[in-house]
């Protein structure tokens, strides 16, 4: 699949996951809304309930206290109503009440009509199974015994309506009743002056409050309301967000699987290209001895050549020298096939590490000096005694040492270095070659990964070398880190534990 594609699925993909996220957000959130809603209806309802009950026993106290019924005027006494009532009641007008006692004037107040409270009021008061003649004056003014017990009670202060020490009990009956659990707190006011609330009514003042008008038939419309709210209705409605969060989870680990898995495709797809030059490079590296050996072979065949000792001694030291090359190249193959499939096992043994140093360094200083160059010693750490398998380590070492002279410029310097640290010892390789960009730094350990140096065959080799290295080091328990930089060279430090 081409790189195109891809991307064109990664794109879709985040897009499909995106949506989902959003639509599930959207559920939730309306869910969440719905359920708000429903239970403000449901609180609307239990508050109804109560102003319900509140209304019905101040009726059922008027009728036990003989106010409403026909023997009201022995239980008032020598006590007068007159109620004043406009021309037209049906308009929202005031009507004037007066108190007599004794045929004179107590008290006198103005108070707005609630006209189809007070028309429900004068039908009752006609309603002849009541007991009460139908007594109409003209302009709207009556003084029927009924009517002024009932708007006399209406007119009596809200305390000695209704049972104040009993409204929190009453209040919680109803909301239990509907289904409503919360804690809630309250408040009844009456001309505008608070006559009963809550310990901590005032201590969640600014949540969101219910307010209900109370006694809402009475003839004349009075202010009396009850407030009410409740401080853990938001954290109640936020639990209906609570299946929101195993669901964003699992999307996320949705997300990442999805992630891991383009990158895993990304990455096959850089692998499967770095293999397929480390072919191209297999095949260049195993093409060029073969067909050095098969010319040198032709050549001995070959009865129009002369013969003579030395030639035959040549064509035999290059077709020897080239064998060795190709059994090399084959050794370092199966040597890290055997070592991935987990089937290398290292001879641990104490070993002085600068000694190995010292027996490897003669030949690669030949190199070097070949190429006009130099290296350098500076084996510094006190302590070189390390347990470690003194092949693999010879074979790292050279690894390393290889590969600056390889990638090192005309005339190279190249240094090795030796210190203690962390009960260990570090070995640095130091060289003045073509560097490792930032980018490929992260990818030199890879199996196969060779550094692009413009021609994939001017510099030989399979890209194994480095990730030998690498893991050689961690089976000894180690590390190895590189710090390089483009046209100034690199520095390779490989860290071994003593392990004593």
């Amino acid at each position: 699949m081409s790189k195109k594609y891809i991307w064109l699925v990664t794109i879709i993909l985040a897009i499909s996951l995106c949506g989902l996220i959003l639509i599930q957000i959207k559920y939730y959130q309306s869910t969440a809304k719905i359920k708000e809603d429903q239970l403000i209806l449901t609180i609307s309802k239990a508050l109804d309930q109560v102003v319900d009950k509140m209304e019905s026993d101040d009726e059922a106290k008027s009728i036990l206290e003989g106010n409403g019924s026909s023997q009201s005027n022995k239980k008032i006494s020598g006590l007068r109503y007159t109620i004043d009532f406009p021309p037209n009641p049906s308009q929202h007008q005031t009507a004037s009440v007066s108190y007599y006692e004794d045929n004179k004037i107590v008290d006198t107040k103005e108070t707005e009509l609630n006209t189809k409270s007070f028309s429900d009021l004068l039908k009752r008061a006609q309603d002849p199974r009541l007991g009460f003649s139908n007594n109409r004056i003209g302009n709207y003014q009556t003084q029927t015994s009924f009517i002024a017990a009932s708007m006399a009670r209406q007119s009596m202060p809200l305390k000695q309506r209704i049972n104040l020490n009993t409204i929190h009990k009453l209040i919680k009956e109803k909301l239990t009743n509907n289904g409503i659990k919360l804690d809630f707190e309250y408040a009844i006011k009456s001309d505008n002056k608070f006559v009963k609330k809550s310990d901590d009514y005032f201590k969640y003042d600014k949540q969101e409050k219910f307010s209900k008008l109370l006694f809402p038939n009475d003839s004349f419309r009075k202010s009396h309301y009850m407030y009410i709210y409740f401080p853990e209705m938001h954290k109640y409605i936020i639990k209906s967000y609570t299946m929101l969060v195993p669901s964003l989870v699992l999307s996320l680990l949705l997300i990442l699987c999805c992630a891991f898995t383009i990158f895993i495709i990304f990455r096959q797809k850089r692998l499967s290209k770095i293999k397929n030059d480390f072919i191209n490079n297999m095949t260049h590296e195993f093409k060029t001895p073969i067909s050095t050996i098969s010319l040198a072979s032709q050549m001995l065949r070959d009865t129009s050549v002369a013969t003579t000792p030395e030639s035959m001694n040549q064509m035999a030291k290059i077709i020897n020298d080239e064998s060795r090359r190709l059994s090399y190249q084959v050794e370092k193959v199966l040597q890290m096939a055997i070592f991935n499939e987990g089937r290398l096992k290292l001879k641990l043994k104490a070993v002085n590490l600068h000694q190995i140093i010292e027996n490897l360094m003669p030949n690669f200083a030949i190199k070097v000096e070949d190429k006009k160059g130099n290296t350098y010693q500076h084996l510094d750490a006190k302590e070189d005694l390390v347990m470690l398998d003194e092949v693999h380590i010879g074979n790292l070492i050279s690894n390393l040492m290889d590969n600056a002279i390889k990638y090192s410029k005309d005339a190279p310097e190249i240094s090795i270095s030796t210190r203690n640290k962390d009960k260990g010892i570090v070995m640095t390789i130091t060289d003045n070659g073509i560097g490792i960009s930032k980018e490929d730094q992260k990818m030199i350990f890879e199996r196969f990964f060779r550094v692009h140096t413009g021609n994939v065959h001017n510099v030989k080799g399979f890209g194994l070398g480095l990730s030998y290295v690498k893991r050689i080091v961690d089976a000894h328990g180690g590390h190895v880190s590189v710090n390089s930089s483009l046209g100034k060279g690199t520095k390779f430090e490989v860290y071994l534990p003593f392990k004593k």
